[in-house]
């Protein structure tokens, strides 16, 4: 029976099938992955949005600062909004932090 190498575990296994470690037990996840791409709505059609918002206005709407921009939905997809870039507000980091959570102290009180 010809066999397969895990690069990750150094083992062998029989060729055709997942190594049984990366599947159960020890370096399996538990958790799938959080990034934007992997939550379901923010897709490439986001990605691209955010970006063109960012090129027109390369500072925050807020404070004006220059670094660590990033996109913000002015009507959240929750509430009906779409990825677009009439939806999008450019924000720097610190600012769209700060409006989540004023955002979420809003809403469960």
């Amino acid at each position: 029976m010809p066999y397969s190498m895990c690069p990750r575990h150094k083992r062998l296994h029989p060729l055709g099938q997942r190594c049984p470690l990366c599947t159960t037990g020890k370096g399996a996840r538990k958790h799938p992955s959080k990034n934007t791409r992997t939550a379901g709505r923010y897709d490439y059609q986001w990605v691209k949005a955010r970006a063109e918002a960012i090129r027109l206005q390369p500072w925050c709407s807020f404070c004006g600062c220059t670094t660590d921009l990033t996109g913000d939905h002015i009507q959240p997809l929750a509430e009906g909004g779409m990825n677009t870039p009439e939806n999008i507000r450019v924000l720097c980091r610190s600012c769209n932090t700060r409006r989540e959570n004023a955002r979420r102290n809003r809403r469960h009180y």
